[in-house]
């Protein structure tokens, strides 16, 4: 299912489920908007509640007719369906380079990993993904009342220079705390996250002001979020693959959030 606009069609087989579901955005980038050069598809796997922009789950070519996320188009039973990297088991994943899965999210914001096929973004290669992010715990897990999921894969850490606190990028996702920055002429995209306090420092600083990247990595793609101080101002025709990182509302927190997980 696909929609190049962010409003709603008003498609009288749709049910009021499907409606919200829809509300939630990309599961990557976490905007709800479309466009005709880089649409928002929806799975049409039953039960599934993936939304992804074409250019954020590398879709080569959109479909016509029915479209299906890596997880509902594998079949593979939902239990043993678990990324890799975080404690969240639902949302746009694809598979790893042994066997396993990954949400294309983490895979972007933890410095070591990579795809294998930049353009549809597989499989998602871990190798080099150093011992010491496993063993680092989520506060922001801790924070919440998830011990037992605080442990579980792999974490990020805050990009302010000194700050050890660590977290699994989804949780950082959930919270808002996700950014691009500008980064150097060899890698020009830098996938960036801050923990709440340094997040609010951002936000709270005197002439901070958002500066969007312009290009794509060949390495890493960008998603064309902005700097985390301040979301910038739509612009009115918005220009293809061009993304705005937000607070998710309630809707779209439940698009990678695991049953029984409660934030």
């Amino acid at each position: 299912m696909v929609s190049g606009e962010r409003c709603l069609a008003a498609d009288d087989e749709w049910s009021t489920n499907n409606m919200k579901e829809m509300i939630g955005g990309c599961c990557v980038c976490s905007d709800e908007r479309g466009w005709a050069e880089n649409p928002l598809v929806y799975c049409d796997g039953h039960g599934c509640n993936v939304a992804v922009h074409q250019a954020c789950y590398g879709i080569v070519q959109v479909p016509t007719g029915p479209w299906f996320c890596r997880k509902c188009e594998s079949q593979e039973r939902a239990a043993r369906v678990r990324c890799e990297l975080c404690p969240h088991k639902d949302g746009a994943l694809k598979r790893t380079d042994n066997g396993g899965w990954a949400h294309v999210v983490c895979a972007l914001y933890i410095p070591e990993v990579e795809f294998a096929n930049v353009s549809t973004m597989e499989p998602i290669v871990l190798q080099s993904v150093p011992h010491d992010r496993y063993n680092k715990t989520c506060y922001i897990c801790e924070d919440q009342g998830r011990e037992s999921k605080a442990a579980t894969g792999a974490c990020m850490t805050c990009n302010k220079h000194g700050c050890r606190q660590a977290f699994h990028v989804t949780c950082a996702q959930f919270a808002g705390l996700l950014c691009e920055e500008q980064g150097s002429d060899a890698d020009n995209v830098k996938y960036c996250g801050y923990c709440k306090y340094h997040h609010s420092k951002l936000l709270l600083a005197e002439g901070h002001h958002p500066q969007l990247t312009a290009q794509k990595s060949s390495a890493r793609p960008s998603l064309g979020l902005s700097d985390c101080s301040r979301p910038p101002t739509p612009p009115a025709q918005p220009l293809p693959f061009d993304h705005i990182n937000q607070a998710q509302s309630d809707s779209s927190l439940s698009l990678l959030l695991s049953p029984g997980i409660k934030h």
